[in-house]
């Protein structure tokens, strides 16, 4: 059984195989449906604009009824939903709105894999051309 303690691993396939995509409008047209699809996600770090995403796609996406506090300056000041801090005290401290970590890390990240693409690249370049 998949709860027993210790039992992680299945010893069979998954039994119902997903034919079609799952649409979040299909049955629902109503308007707050509407204007969860209509979201886009801005000004997160790439993870949990992925997260966010995954929110709209699968229909699991909440809309934030009133405005929630802000965890750096305590102003009830956050309108979107998931978030945690205020754009103001996100673009001051550069950090993201939902998870709190720095946007340089993850920019950094990026940076150091783009660069490492390149010397790669100018290696090959340079060993084609000494031969």
């Amino acid at each position: 059984m998949s709860t027993q303690k210790g039992n992680c691993n299945r010893s069979r396939a998954q039994k119902h195989q997903n034919t079609k995509v799952f649409k979040n409008n299909l049955y629902d047209t109503s308007k707050k449906t509407k204007t969860i699809n209509k979201i886009k996600v801005t000004n997160v770090c790439d993870r949990c604009k992925a997260i966010l995403e995954w929110k709209i796609k699968y229909k699991k996406y909440k809309m934030l009824k009133n405005p929630s506090t802000c965890c750096k300056c305590h102003n009830k000041c956050v309108k979107e939903s998931y978030h945690t801090i205020c754009e103001e005290c996100s673009k001051k401290l550069n950090v993201c709105p939902k998870c709190g970590k720095s946007k340089e890390s993850a920019d950094l990240n990026i940076n150091n894999n783009l660069e490492k693409e390149l010397f790669e690249d100018e290696d090959e370049i340079g060993s084609n051309n000494s031969d």
